[in-house]
């Protein structure tokens, strides 16, 4: 198994970008939460949470679109 290293800064910023992008037209998200990004021994992983400082479920508040579109960055964003 190859060794993972951490996202990159850049990779991050690209993330949230590409993330709000998506989101963009979703009134029960949009400026309602925040990414926090942490390491793990294999990778970068990130949570979201909402105004509220809790834990916020990402997918229930997706349309279908938006969630294959998150899909496809959730795969990709650190390769």
């Amino acid at each position: 198994m190859a060794a993972k290293t951490p996202a990159s800064a850049i990779q991050k910023e690209n993330f949230k970008t590409r993330f709000a992008e998506i989101i963009k037209d979703n009134t029960n998200l949009k400026d309602q939460y925040s990414i926090q990004f942490f390491e793990t021994a294999q990778k970068s992983n990130y949570g979201f949470t909402g105004r509220d400082g809790k834990s916020l479920n990402i997918l229930s508040s997706l349309s279908l679109e938006e969630a294959e579109k998150y899909r496809v960055l959730k795969s990709s964003w650190q390769g």
